[in-house]
């Protein structure tokens, strides 16, 4: 039997019955709100205020506002200054330019446990057209190695006003990834979020799914004709890919024996590999990770792509199901 959470919107189900949000709006939003709450949150943008969604803060609040252009590098180091300061610094562009074209100076804030906060955008093949060098599918395992770095990969529009609030009020470095694409917004704006505690969005016995960000729902929507046809799941929602909620992942995976993480990311270095080391340091079960495969992506609506590379509903349930039956 599978058990429903209450984290879900009424509608959750029906995808055509939910409204189409980007993450990125997410953000804008409730960055937006939490500067005229606070004077001491600065964000600092490298040319790209529309794709951020920073333009209303920069109009709002000119003077908490710092445009670098394109100068990623100086952008960071800006931010560390303005730390040291006091001030709490947001760090904005394309994941594939930040933390893509200055993790040495990220690294060197973390180094010195700096509360910066670097918040990118367009990760993974969703963003489509602009190609493989805008599209960033490594910045996981970049960030991940940096020590004492949280990293919060939200699944929806919600869920990034929740994820952008928690890392403005928490201590020390940040990373937050968000969507340029919309997906469907299917969780409550109030549902229960703590950064390092992961969601278990379904309950089941047969077979332990993790997903996160953009692949939570479209997850979601691969697993229920499985579940409609008997199978028991547990599905989980990491939303903080560091610190990894060890305890609901191992607690899940020693109930099913069979564990199955998605992400829109390169298999090498996401999350996929901290589930699989944490499993066969502590208890080792069948595992199999889904992701991008050691490839760059291509130009391509977002859809397609996720299609062509094995991210897509219709491949999801495949690969499930091939370790399920």
């Amino acid at each position: 039997m599978n058990k429903m959470s209450n984290y879900f919107l009424r509608d959750w189900k029906n995808e055509s019955k939910l409204e189409q949000k980007a993450l990125r709006d997410g953000f804008g939003e409730m960055i937006l709100k939490l500067g005229k709450d606070n004077k001491d949150i600065i964000v600092l943008n490298a040319d790209l205020p529309g794709s951020l969604r920073v333009k209303k803060f920069e109009k709002e609040l000119p003077n908490q506002f710092v445009q670098v252009g394109v100068a990623e590098q100086n952008m960071a180091g800006i931010a560390t200054g303005l730390e040291i300061v006091g001030k709490i610094p947001f760090i904005t562009s394309f994941a594939a330019f930040s933390p893509g074209l200055n993790f040495s100076q990220i690294r060197l804030a973390a180094i010195c446990k700096q509360n910066i906060k670097v918040v990118g955008s367009h990760y993974g093949l969703n963003v489509g057209e602009d190609g493989a060098s805008a599209q960033m599918n490594s910045d996981l395992g970049m960030m991940k190695s940096l020590a004492g770095i949280t990293i919060i990969t939200p699944a929806d529009y919600n869920q990034a006003m929740q994820a952008t609030k928690l890392i403005s009020e928490m201590k020390g470095p940040a990373y937050l990834r968000v969507t340029r694409a919309k997906f469907p917004v299917f969780l409550k704006p109030d549902s229960e979020f703590e950064i390092g505690k992961a969601q278990k969005l379904i309950k089941g016995d047969d077979l332990t799914v993790i997903a996160t960000g953009s692949m939570v729902y479209e997850t979601i929507q691969a697993l229920l004709p499985l579940i409609e046809d008997g199978l028991s799941i547990d599905l989980l929602n990491i939303h903080t890919v560091k610190p990894l909620d060890k305890e609901i992942i191992l607690k899940s995976a020693k109930k099913t024996n069979k564990v199955i993480v998605v992400e829109e990311h390169n298999i090498w270095g996401g999350l996929g590999e901290s589930v699989a080391r944490l499993l066969g340091e502590k208890h080792p079960v069948e595992i199999k990770c889904i992701g991008i495969k050691d490839t760059f992506g291509e130009s391509g609506s977002h859809r397609d792509l996720w299609s062509k590379y094995g991210l897509d509903r219709k491949s999801l349930r495949k690969q499930i199901s091939s370790l399920i039956f």
